[in-house]
């Protein structure tokens, strides 16, 4: 298993092994919570009053996604474990995307760092101990994105994974409209450029406005879109979500 934190300044990788006994960046055995299960539901039953039993939610959501890992660094120098230190202080504050790559192949999310890492110095100080507390606001897991074109107005997209995902559209060629349709879902869109990023998730364009609203996730399972637009490069893009 190979974890990589990649923040607006740095990028640290650690796995569980240490492959060069002199340079190691690794977790620790049993080092990983958080990360293989996901957060318990928000929430409860509310019971029923003079009568057996209790009432269900009108819906089940789960709160933030905590995320705890226990690392070592062993440098080849006291100096070298030093900067290491620098490089893992220096998450504190930054947005930073959290990717997990093992035999599920590769999963992404955003977090931020929440608590001390706290290195503690070992060997002569040239190697240390450390904890990352990461705070994940959406719980999910995503894979990576998946583009693909429209053909005669229709694409089907495919979403692996277990979870409820956004859908993404980007246009590299002049559009002046964009229409699209799946499920209950329904969206509009209007200006006059050569690039347009759009997320459902948020429906902020790049440019331009939406003049129609109603967008939603797309399902587990296999949804398909039809579109009307007059852009000659447009890409719709997908990343499976997991819990």
């Amino acid at each position: 298993m190979r974890i990589t934190i990649e923040s607006p300044i740095d990028v640290i990788t650690l796995d569980d092994t240490g492959r060069d006994p002199r340079h190691v960046w690794a977790i620790k055995k049993d080092g990983v919570t958080g990360l293989f299960g996901t957060p318990s539901t928000r929430e409860s039953a509310l019971d029923r009053p003079q009568m057996d039993g209790a009432y269900w939610p009108s819906r089940l959501t789960q709160g933030s996604r905590s995320i705890s890992l226990d690392c070592v660094i062993l440098g080849a120098s006291s100096l070298e474990a030093a900067r290491a230190r620098d490089r893992i202080n220096a998450l504190v504050c930054q947005p930073l995307t959290l990717t997990v790559q093992d035999a599920n192949g590769s999963r992404h999310t955003t977090c931020w760092l929440a608590a001390d890492p706290e290195p503690l110095m070992r060997r002569h100080m040239s190697a240390f101990e450390f904890g990352l507390v990461l705070t994940c606001p959406d719980p999910y897991l995503y894979g990576d994105w998946l583009w693909q074109s429209p053909q005669a107005g229709r694409v089907r997209v495919d979403n692996t994974g277990t979870a409820p995902t956004w859908i993404r559209f980007r246009a590299s060629s002049r559009i002046t409209r964009l229409h699209a349709v799946w499920g209950d879902a329904e969206i509009e869109w209007e200006g006059d450029t050569s690039s347009l990023t759009l997320d459902t998730r948020d429906m902020i364009p790049s440019v331009g406005q939406v003049t129609a609203d109603w967008a939603l996730p797309v399902q587990s399972g296999t949804t398909q879109l039809t579109i009307r637009t007059d852009c000659s490069q447009l890409e719709v893009g997908i990343r499976p979500a997991w819990r």
